[in-house]
């Protein structure tokens, strides 16, 4: 497995760096770097995971994370059938807190400073503000120089005065992890994105990691906040979302089976506690946005 801290990097001559990621499928590596990340899908779906947060991600998904919150954007496994046609394309900048120096204590900054301050949480946006940015986000891909500063200097502004933007945590994400065990929850992440749809036991899970169930319960446990079956059930559920939403031609019986879940009973009471509504009410709410 490849570092999975200080994965990008900026050059001592540049201020900050932009990427333009077109490839059949993002990079599937848990991963984690000391750089703050503002990150736009322009094509392609799939399950992002974010500290310890799981949510399925399509076009326009737009999120800003401080240093050191471990990251994932896992396309659909369709993006790595060998005959695939399915292509992924994002826009990623990297910057260091420090540059723009002192100018980050300035009166005129505040409103920047407070939205670092806020992006150690993990930050998505959306609506108009979404859209804005991911205009000026192409726009940036294409310039160099002075008119690229002034670009993502605009982007940070806009980002800064915007009320479309849910935080990711509660409280500012803290890296836990040590390299070696970053690369064993890449390996159970990658795993259950791949065969969420169908039963998967704590059993051949463990035996990924060479671990007992109970070994292995306890460790997922310790290290993500969260047990191996709650997050399955996030997982399935955030994909039942996804195809409410996107599959209209599909019922919920369809869907549920689809997800992994075995009774329809138990889908409508996960799919109530986790989203506080049930999957009918979830779908009437989305198709009169």
């Amino acid at each position: 497995m490849r570092s999975a801290v200080q994965k990008s990097s900026i050059p001592e001559s540049r201020i900050f760096v932009v990427r333009d990621l077109i490839a059949k499928h993002f990079d599937p590596e848990w991963h984690a770097h000391q750089e703050y990340q503002i990150f736009l899908v322009l094509k392609g779906t799939g399950t992002r995971f974010i500290g310890n947060t799981v949510r399925p991600f399509r076009e326009g998904d737009l999120t800003f994370l401080g240093p050191n919150i471990p990251h994932l954007w896992r396309s659909d496994e369709s993006f790595f059938e060998r005959n695939s046609e399915g292509a992924t394309h994002g826009i990623v900048i990297y910057f260091k807190e420090n540059f723009l120096g002192h100018l980050l204590q300035k009166d005129e900054m505040s409103q920047v400073k407070a939205l670092f301050h806020k992006a150690r949480k993990g930050l998505e946006f959306f609506g108009r503000t979404g859209k804005e940015v991911s205009c000026l986000m192409r726009e940036l891909s294409r310039h160099h120089g002075m008119d690229s500063l002034v670009l993502l200097l605009r982007i940070l502004d806009m980002l800064a005065h915007t009320r479309e933007f849910n935080q990711l945590h509660a409280e500012n994400y803290v890296y836990k992890l040590k390299e070696a065990e970053t690369s064993r929850i890449n390996i159970v992440y990658n795993y259950a994105a791949r065969y969420f749809k169908r039963r998967i036991t704590l059993e051949e899970v463990a035996n990924l990691l060479n671990m007992t169930p109970t070994s292995f319960s306890r460790y997922f446990t310790m290290k993500t906040s969260k047990s191996f079956s709650n997050f399955l059930i996030e997982l399935r559920i955030k994909h039942a979302c996804k195809m409410l939403a996107e599959q209209e031609q599909k019922n919920i019986a369809q869907i549920c089976y689809e997800c992994g879940f075995n009774t329809l009973s138990n889908f409508n009471r996960q799919f109530r506690e986790h989203m506080k509504m049930t999957p009918k009410e979830y779908r009437k709410e989305f198709m009169t946005l």
